[in-house]
């Protein structure tokens, strides 16, 4: 009898799951395509996108690279994990370029885009080297979806590849051209400007790494021109051209830096680190006596470092100019990180904390941690008191970090691409860069400082106001702003008077951060100990200003949203006894119906069963309006067994689940309980998952309800359903208030507002707990987790 032969098979789901584990969003898997044709030395790189806002729409990328035969093409693309880049010492044929690509497997996050991929492809003559007289190049076509729906294994993906050559002309120009057909989803206009800001920011900005256009003179050194790449003197670099639909308009970058008060360059060698701090012509206007400094300290790991330079710009207050400037810094602002040229996320996004400048503004730190400069450094540039109060956040500075494969080979990134380890080598890159952030602070304190101990003696000031002489509002270099240069809007008719105060509270603080900025640089005092009382005093009303206006800003969609809540709560709680007056009414008819023999009409029946079912409703909105604001529910805080926690909900929403013919599953683990709650709260956050959840299954869709104790004490529970899916990385948007994920009618649950899940994670912050969305689980949808913490002292 033979033995079974044994050998590994690998299912064609692994291309679904690659392409989901390699990238976190769908900007970073076309940047994977554009890796690839940096990496097969193209010059130039076109991408276009049509019909995308339409559904099922095409993303072309097509490069002037070396292109592929049909033998590398085998070799290397359909080889998953292959090791073709690992030759020639990981550098490209034919301008000796350092390979971006590691794993072999970035192409596949095509797949994540869209559900088929077409390839044409010419060879150059450096890799066409069986044949290169007569080289061939290559035509194909992957069906993602055919490959995984009609083939179980890889060895087995029949009609879903189609693979051919096809005969090259001598004359013909070598490249690659890949088309994504049947892109996934239909695209808004916004995940479209988001999808091409992402994609479009993979490389650092020319005004970024070429040399700073004011004057260098009498500078200790200089990064000059700043080379990302590691590359040949004969390379003639790489750019990235937007066509089609992905054509939104033109980069601001000058405009964005043209604004800056300050720059910042770092030299992180093995021999040193050095720092280079000076202020641009904006801030000389504003402080002539602001000075350059050139300071160093030893690098804490010369042998793994990591290597890199970096140059960061710094402005102070907001950006002065057209919407359009304004929300391209919104998009842009931060310190960014680059190796090998492209960018590595998320650093330098929005919401990206990576060097705790956020952190420490909001905290107002009292001081900086030590930076262990040599001693001439620390000689030139003393610390400065209260110099932590100039603390800004991420959005006041625009610049790259950047890194080379030699320089940053002890960072190790993640398995999506998106950022790295947070081991000791990249704490030691924070810490570098978070050095040069607080040493450019200490140097805008020391400018101010010099304004005041340059100040002129009190005989100056020619007059009995303190020491302190009055600005003259019409000299040249002290013109008052105009309220239009804030962007101050005019009063439209029928705005109510809470509509114009909070816009011209917005306007003020912004005016007053103007006008802080000049009486900086103008205060004239002429004794140090006023003159220092003073400063210190404006530094915190400037700091008081900022933190006043930020809150203002996010504020504000806050205070619409309470707004409507206040009306509508105010009538919820009135309306259950108008609900129980109702139901003692619909209960009264239906005793009635029933009074009356089922012979004496063809209603009879049909009446029997409306009073019926009317009086059911009532009853399950009483119930409900009763668990929400009664006193019971909001009289104290206690544990609530899981099993019991959506109960109420699910009554409430009973006929809408059984008109639907909805399956609901609950699996709540009997013997967990929420951390202390009020029973209102928890009501309200099962009622607007539970109503999200109805509206997306559809008719004969799943409900599934799980919770368990989580591993810190807590419990956490999720909702998901079999329905309408939701983009995990645009998930964030349907908790801002107003941003409804329904926009049809509902004839039993009406239309949402955008409300329920703002007021949701609200509930839950108050609890220092978290919700969002989530993977969900095998054969559903959506789903949505929210995590409870065990209350402290519990």
């Amino acid at each position: 009898m033979n033995s079974p032969r044994f050998g590994f098979t690998v299912d064609t789901h692994l291309f679904r799951e690659l392409g989901e584990l390699l990238v976190g969003r769908d900007s970073t898997a076309l940047v994977e395509l554009v890796k690839n044709s940096y990496d097969a030395d193209a010059t130039e790189i076109v991408l276009r996108g049509e019909g995308l806002s339409k559904g099922n729409g095409v993303i072309s990328v097509t490069d002037n690279g070396v292109g592929m035969t049909p033998e590398i093409f085998q070799s290397a693309f359909l080889r998953i994990a292959g090791r073709y880049k690992e030759s020639g010492g990981r550098r490209s044929p034919r301008y000796d370029r350092q390979y971006t690509g590691a794993k072999g497997v970035g192409r596949l996050s095509a797949h994540k885009l869209a559900e088929e991929l077409q390839v044409i492809s010419y060879p150059h003559a450096s890799v066409a080297t069986s044949n290169p007289g007569n080289r061939q190049g290559v035509s194909a076509t992957i069906d993602w979806k055919e490959l995984e729906e009609q083939s179980a294994t890889l060895d087995e993906v029949g009609g879903a590849l189609r693979v051919e050559p096809i005969p090259m002309a001598p004359e013909k120009e070598s490249g690659t051209q890949m088309r994504l057909c049947r892109v996934r989803g239909k695209w808004t206009a916004r995940k479209l400007v988001d999808f091409v800001q992402e994609v479009s920011s993979c490389l650092a900005p020319a005004e970024l790494v070429d040399a700073p256009t004011f004057d260098e003179g009498g500078a200790q050194w200089t990064l000059g021109a700043i080379n990302p790449w590691t590359q040949r003197s004969d390379d003639p670099g790489f750019k990235i051209k937007m066509e089609g639909e992905l054509n939104v308009g033109e980069p601001l970058w000058t405009q964005l830096i043209d604004r800056s008060h300050w720059l910042l360059e770092i030299d992180a060698q093995p021999d040193g680190v050095r720092f280079a701090i000076r202020p641009t012509p904006i801030e000389l206007k504003r402080h002539v006596s602001a000075q350059s400094y050139y300071l160093r300290r030893d690098h804490p790991d010369p042998e793994k470092g990591p290597f890199f330079t970096a140059r960061i710009y710094s402005r102070e207050g907001p950006v002065l100019g057209s919407r359009l400037l304004s929300d391209f810094a919104e998009r842009h602002s931060g310190i960014r990180m680059y190796m090998e040229g492209f960018r590595v996320v998320p650093y330098g996004d929005q919401h990206d904390d990576w060097l705790g400048l956020n952190r420490d503004y909001v905290r107002r730190v009292r001081g900086f941690t030590q930076i262990p400069l040599d001693d001439w450094s620390t000689d030139l540039l003393p610390e400065v008191d209260q110099e932590s109060f100039k603390i800004r956040g991420n959005r006041q500075y625009i610049g790259g970090v950047f890194l080379t494969a030699a320089g940053g080979a002890a960072l190790r990134p993640v398995v999506n691409r998106e950022g790295f380890l947070q081991d000791e080598v990249f704490e030691t890159l924070r810490v570098l860069v978070r050095n040069g952030a607080d040493l450019l602070i200490r140097a805008q304190a020391a400018a101010a400082e010099g304004v005041r101990s340059q100040q002129s003696p009190l005989a100056e000031t020619g007059g009995d106001d303190g020491g302190i002489s009055k600005p003259n509002s019409h000299s040249a270099t002290n013109t008052p702003m105009e309220d239009n240069d804030l962007g101050a809007d005019d009063p439209e008719e029928g705005d109510s008077p809470s509509v114009v105060s909070r816009r011209n509270l917005k306007f003020s603080l912004t005016k007053a951060e103007y006008e802080i900025t000049q009486v900086r640089g103008s205060l004239h005092g002429v004794d140090r100990a006023i003159a220092d009382n003073v400063v210190r005093q404006v530094d915190e009303v400037a700091a008081a200003v900022s933190a006043a206006k930020e809150s203002a800003e996010k504020e504000e969609s806050d205070y619409a949203m309470l707004q409507v809540l206040a009306g509508v709560g105010l009538q919820f709680a009135a309306f259950v006894h108008e609900v129980n007056g109702l139901l003692s009414q619909a209960q009264h008819v239906r005793t009635l119906a029933e009074a009356i023999p089922a012979n004496a009409s063809d209603l009879v029946k049909p009446l029997r069963l409306s009073s019926d079912a009317l009086c059911q409703s009532l009853a399950r909105q009483a119930s409900y309006l009763t668990e929400v604001v009664g006193p019971d529910a909001r009289r104290r805080r206690r544990r609530i067994a899981l099993p019991e926690t959506a109960q109420t909900s699910l009554q409430l929403l009973d006929s809408a689940i059984k008109q639907r013919r909805i399956e609901v599953i609950q699996n709540l683990e009997p013997g967990a309980k929420t951390p202390p709650i009020f029973p209102a709260e928890l009501t309200i956050i099962f009622t607007n998952l539970l109503t999200n959840a109805v509206k997306a299954a559809g008719d004969g869709g799943r409900i599934m309800i799980t919770g368990k104790p989580s591993v810190n004490g807590g419990v956490e529970f999720r909702v998901e359903n079999s329905g309408t899916s939701v983009d995990l990385t645009q998930s964030e948007k349907w908790f801002r208030p107003f941003e409804s994920t329904t926009t049809e009618v509902d004839v039993l649950l009406g239309q949402g507002m955008g409300l329920g899940l703002p007021i949701t994670r609200r509930i839950v912050s108050e609890y220092s707990g978290r919700i969002r969305f989530v993977t969900p689980s095998s054969g559903y949808s959506t789903a949505v987790q929210v995590n409870l913490p065990p209350r402290k002292g519990n």
